[in-house]
């Protein structure tokens, strides 16, 4: 059964843009056709370690994939792209995060859908707005621009691209 997917896209490692542009194939052959793909935003680093600003965008792809699944085929493209998992919010050429699969409320020890803290980030929360305005939290039943404009985070978030 195809699923909506909805993904996050980060970094500040090498060329951030030509990543996410190598990225979306990888994406598309392995998890899923891509509908629809937000701006990208140049955002402040998330977290207490100084470091570049990052890129973020957000992806909405059709997937017939399960969600352990789909995790297992984003590591292996985070991978493919060098990404190294050293320490928790720290540099990266790539970040791939399950945002939301549908309306599926999932909490394992390796992946929690909804991903947690998306209601924290504004880096999340505005190009999600921008391409999903209207859709809902399962766990909360608040829409996306709902969301954001009562989220507490005040880092700037610009559009890039």
């Amino acid at each position: 059964m195809t699923q909506h997917l909805f993904l996050s896209l980060g970094g500040n490692l090498g060329n951030t843009k030509e990543i996410f542009e190598g990225a979306y194939p990888l994406i598309e052959k392995k998890i899923g056709k891509i509908s629809v793909y937000s701006s990208i935003y140049q955002t402040e680093a998330w977290g207490p370690i100084p470091q570049a600003d990052f890129l973020n965008q957000v992806l909405l792809v059709s997937t017939e994939l399960k969600p352990e699944a789909c995790l297992t085929v984003l590591l292996e493209i985070e991978r493919e792209f060098g990404r190294e998992r050293k320490e928790r919010w720290g540099p990266r050429t790539l970040d791939l995060d399950i945002l939301f699969y549908g309306d599926v409320i999932l909490a394992e020890s390796d992946l929690s859908i909804p991903h947690p803290r998306i209601e924290e980030r504004k880096f999340i929360l505005t190009p999600l707005a921008e391409i999903a305005p209207l859709f809902e939290d399962p766990t909360s039943g608040k829409s996306m621009i709902s969301l954001l404009e009562n989220c507490s985070d005040r880092s700037q978030v610009n559009r890039f691209v």
